[in-house]
């Protein structure tokens, strides 16, 4: 039979035993309610931090027309935009991001440098969309040949880089704006027929190698929406016009279309004065001529409202 003093010894002993079993037990429990907690917070701040600011799944976004740098720019996504396309000098920020060449001299190893995740392209590009898709790169295919594709490739774009909201704003205010003026135009009852003449050689006495709005574009559109005729009635999208073509063509107005570089070096004078040779048309001897400045009037792209209500103006004095 065992003494009382074997007990108390017994009991002794046991005690740490058990007070390590309790200790063990109870970090257990506190690492697994821990764990549910951190994972609870977790959640409640990533469903916090998605509500408060939806983003898009694309980072690094390279823009391979000028066109489309100006939507990114008007969606407020010029952050992700990593690289553009030569010419891309709207807005003048733009300059600033690096450039990655042109339709026909893309420099891949620039392109694949910054690493883009989302390549936003032109249709006339699809055949370089297929090449790096296969690269694992997503591209985004929009059409600008004419003010639909214009406006829906905002839409597109918008949707596709998380700014759906803001896209639909911008979409609004370009309607208005085309509404009001084939609104206030669409039924004038003079109806001039229109030359719009979107490049030619500067450098000359006359005009020269004169090419001008045709069968496509959206500068044809324009002319439309306003209550005019495409002075032009052939198939060739855009001509180039010899004298003599000019001469038969003999259009009511002309709408002379020149960039920002040649405006600043010739002047107004300068370049009206070279249609002077040509008396014979009756918009040069009627003062028909407008000479409408600009890089923006040479992009369809979406600042095309300005150019729109510039050519009102002028067709509609």
């Amino acid at each position: 039979m065992s003494s009382g003093t074997d007990i108390i010894s017994r009991t002794a002993n046991r005690r740490p035993d058990t007070c390590r079993l309790l200790l063990v037990v109870g970090v257990i429990i506190g690492v697994f309610l821990g764990s549910h907690i951190i994972r609870h917070q977790i959640r409640q701040s990533g469903e916090t931090s998605n509500l408060a600011k939806p983003s898009t799944a694309y980072q690094r976004i390279v823009a391979l027309s000028p066109s489309i740098v100006e939507i990114i720019y008007l969606l407020g996504l010029e952050e992700q935009l990593m690289g553009v396309a030569r010419y891309s000098n709207y807005p003048a920020e733009a300059k600033n991001k690096p450039s990655v060449g042109g339709y026909i001299d893309l420099n891949y190893e620039k392109l694949l440098k910054l690493q883009p995740d989302c390549i936003i392209l032109l249709k006339e590009q699809a055949s370089l969309a297929k090449k790096l898709a296969q690269l694992g790169i997503h591209t985004i295919i929009v059409n600008h040949d004419h003010t639909r594709g214009i406006i829906e490739s905002i839409k597109i774009i918008g949707n596709e880089l998380g700014s759906p909201g803001k896209a639909t704003q911008i979409v609004t205010d370009i309607n208005t704006t085309v509404d009001q003026q084939i609104s206030e135009h669409q039924n004038m009852p003079d109806q001039p027929r229109v030359l719009i003449s979107i490049s030619r050689d500067t450098t000359a006495d006359h005009p020269a190698q004169v090419i001008i709005a045709g069968s496509a574009g959206f500068h044809r559109e324009l002319v439309e929406m306003i209550g005019a005729h495409n002075a032009y009635q052939g198939s060739v999208a855009f001509p180039m016009l010899s004298r003599e073509k000019l001469i038969e063509l003999n259009p009511d107005v002309i709408i002379d279309l020149v960039n920002t570089e040649t405006w600043n070096k010739l002047g107004k004078q300068r370049l009206l004065s070279q249609w002077h040779s040509y008396q014979e048309l009756k918009a040069v001897s009627n003062q028909r001529v407008i000479i409408i400045h600009g890089d923006q009037h040479l992009i369809p792209g979406p600042r095309f409202p300005q150019t729109l209500e510039h050519f009102a103006r002028a067709i509609h004095p």
